[in-house]
């Protein structure tokens, strides 16, 4: 056989490369390599003072003889994250007569020294023996450990599968598994076959379920089991072993001494596990903030610059000063401040997703990872995000603080390619950044700040820019309306622009709604998480129904679907098929939390026809009918009827376009519930807007 090669993580012993020589030495199958570690393939790995070794492997066909070697890789790609290879060479093979168990899994290797499936032992004593010399052998810790224990269990007792499962309230959580493709994540506990040796004073025993309707229900296929309960701390675990033939003779009391010592090295083996977890933690996390530390930052931007040369491709790392922090320890002691850099550390966690990575580099400095980033526009779209969430008032004893943030960015490789020359240059650009009295983004180059837009479509960088709709009655901000703008590179923004005179195709509006709404749900659940939530009115394009489908389906919408409204026109309904397809959109993100708001109402009560049904929570009355209002009788009239209607709905209404205090005036004389225009504020970026609520003291309330 061909030398077999596996690339593997020393540290998290994942795999990131198996050859076809290894596949079929190991038996392994590609949908498995992501739930294997290195460890359930050749346990002498674990050991980092091992460069080379010796030792058996067994598939389902054959045992092997081997000898391994243990090299980190070279070159620029896998360099800077430490990888390792593992060259197995065979020395001899000898085919297995028999199988060990019926549905054996294909990506699970024999434990290696163990005695041949077809001569498992026999007496109590060659039981113990081959368990206790497992356990020396692998040592204790990990769950490889555990299913070798779980594996060596059912040969021990003559049985064919066996799972290990906690219980969580009334459920069963199913841990571990053997054959692994056997493993269920979760069941009601009522429904288990091992509520009865919960019930049974922790054991149970069945020759054949034959005879208990009951338990053959819940064991569909199986014949026989034997299941045991024990607690590990305040946990309760349950070990189950199971067959699919009936068995011959009922379980004798040296079985059961032998499922005690399995519990005992089970018991061990995770506390070891929960045990080195916990070392784990302490050494590669903050104590204060619970963020990762330097050390485990340093080790993921490692992976993020490998991935980039790998893929040619970016990633960029942000460091983020917190600005006014000095007054906080000057004003509440240390103590406080401390309090103050653990909510900051949450609210900066809440606010990234799933492939950001933050970690706290030490006092009121943090750097975050941001791997596959396509170029600026994306990267100031997510520092704007990250730093707005720092803009709302922080609370200690009777004291509330006003902070902001400075971030400095760095791009791998277009300003350094080395790791610690990327973290200098972004080190430099946030002291750039505070130099320039702080609240501020810059990259690498302090003059080369970026104020690109957060998307380009064609020729042209656009970004969302939100405008706050006040409450008249509490004079709070309750929402907001983000605003597509163009970035001039020398008039800087230009006036707000519709999604749909942006893209000039129906793949481009879809793409453009799909920034929008990911945009938008971010920066409001940035807002929620630092104290403000107010809901987002954001304006589509495609209105595909597609695209809210996706982002419901990678996750990205369950929870923050709620804070955001969808706006909608009565000239959408002009158009038959045009109206079916606003309804079908309307409909779906309906159920699923979206709320939706009539944009731009000119009075016609015809037009309302078309959308009552629909379940809008707010109209907005349009511009012109807005402007002519404080002098002319027929506009007020219009406005006056128009909320009548709206509020026997149940719709609030909003003012779109107030730009004088008489405008305001007249609309508060008439019941109008809210209002949006350049009197309350223009269109901001996510940080200015910040500020403005910071410096006005306003605290919102979802609408």
């Amino acid at each position: 056989m061909a030398e077999a090669l596996v690339v593997f993580d020393p540290v998290s012993g994942s795999m990131s490369h198996v050859n076809a020589a290894a596949s079929e030495l190991f038996d392994l199958r590609d949908d498995r390599l992501p739930e294997l570690r290195i460890s359930d393939l050749l346990p002498e790995c674990a050991d980092p003072a091992l460069s080379s070794f010796s030792t058996t492997v067994r598939s389902g066909r054959a045992e092997s003889r081997v000898a391994v070697r243990l090299d980190y890789l070279s070159g620029a790609t896998y360099q800077r994250s430490g990888a390792m290879i593992a060259r197995v060479f065979v020395l001899d093979s000898t085919p297995l007569v028999a199988e060990h168990r019926r549905d054996a899994p294909a990506g699970l290797p024999g434990s290696g020294d163990e005695p041949p499936p077809d001569a498992a032992p026999t007496t109590g004593f060659e039981r113990l023996s081959a368990l206790w010399k497992l356990v020396v052998r692998r040592g204790l810790g990990g769950a490889g450990n555990v299913r070798a224990l779980l594996v060596e269990g059912t040969r021990g007792l003559g049985m064919e599968f066996a799972a290990l499962a906690r219980v969580e309230g009334e459920e069963l959580v199913v841990e571990y598994s053997e054959p692994p493709q056997r493993a269920t994540t979760r069941m009601t506990l009522d429904r288990s076959l091992e509520r009865a040796a919960l019930a049974r004073s922790g054991t149970m025993a069945v020759v054949d379920t034959a005879g208990d309707a009951a338990l053959a229900a819940s064991a569909p296929g199986m014949r026989s089991l034997l299941s045991s309960a024990f607690k590990i701390g305040d946990t309760k675990w349950v070990l189950t072993f199971s067959s699919a033939r009936p068995r011959e003779s009922a379980f004798e009391n040296e079985d059961w001494r032998y499922v005690d010592d399995l519990i005992e090295a089970l018991s061990r083996t995770i506390e070891r596990g929960e045990s080195d977890a916990r070392v784990e933690r302490l050494a590669y996390s903050d104590a204060l903030t619970s963020l990762p530390n330097r050390i485990a930052f340093l080790a993921r931007l490692d992976e993020a610059i490998a991935e980039a040369d790998a893929l040619h491709g970016r990633a960029a790392v942000l460091f983020l000063d917190v600005d006014g922090f000095k007054g906080v320890n000057d004003t509440v002691g240390h103590r406080g401040g401390d309090t103050v850099l653990a909510e900051v550390a949450q609210r900066l966690r809440g606010t990234l997703r799933r492939e950001e990575y933050i970690g706290r580099l030490g006092g009121d400095e943090f750097a975050i990872v941001l791997p596959r980033v396509a170029d600026r526009a994306e990267i100031e779209s997510i520092a704007q995000r990250i730093g707005g969430v720092l803009t709302f008032p922080f609370g200690v004893e009777d004291y509330r603080f006003s902070l902001s943030a400075s971030i400095g960015v760095a791009i791998y490789p277009d300003d350094a390619a080395e790791r610690d020359d990327l973290l200098a240059c972004a080190d430099a650009a946030m002291y750039a950044a505070k130099d320039e009295g702080g609240s501020k983004v810059r990259f690498r180059d302090a003059a080369a700040a970026f104020n690109d837009g957060r998307v380009v479509v064609g020729d042209s960088s656009y970004v969302l820019c939100y405008q706050p709709v006040l409450d008249v009655s509490t004079d709070r901000v309750v929402s907001v309306e983000a605003l597509i703008r163009r970035i001039h590179p020398v008039h800087g923004l230009l006036a707000p622009e519709r999604s749909e005179n942006i893209a000039n195709d129906e793949n481009g509006r879809r793409a453009l709604d799909r920034w929008v709404l990911r945009e938008a749900t971010s920066q409001a659940r940035a807002w929620a998480a630092a104290g403000t939530p107010v809901r987002v009115d954001v304006n589509l394009a495609a209105f595909d129904v597609r695209e809210i489908a996706g982002l419901f389906e990678n996750g990205e919408f369950d929870a923050d679907a709620r804070r955001l409204r969808v706006e909608i026109s009565t000239g959408q309904f002009a158009d038959s098929e045009e109206a079916e397809k606003i309804r079908a959109f309307v409909q779906y993100g309906a159920e699923r939390g979206l709320g939706f708001t009539l944009d731009g109402f000119d009075g016609r009560m015809d037009a309302l026809s078309a959308v009552t049904s629909l379940p809008i929570d707010v109209i907005k009355l349009d511009r012109p009918m807005v402007e002519g209002i404080a002098t002319s009788r027929t506009a007020r009239a219009i406005v006056e009827g128009a909320m009548v209607v709206a509020k026997s709905l149940g719709w609030s209404v909003v003012a779109k376009g107030v730009e004088t205090a008489a405008q305001r005036e007249m609309l508060e004389s008439l019941g109008c519930d809210r209002m949006q225009g350049f009197l309350i504020a223009h269109p901001m970026t996510a940080v200015e807007l910040g500020t403005w609520l910071r410096a006005r003291n306003y605290a919102g309330r979802e609408a």
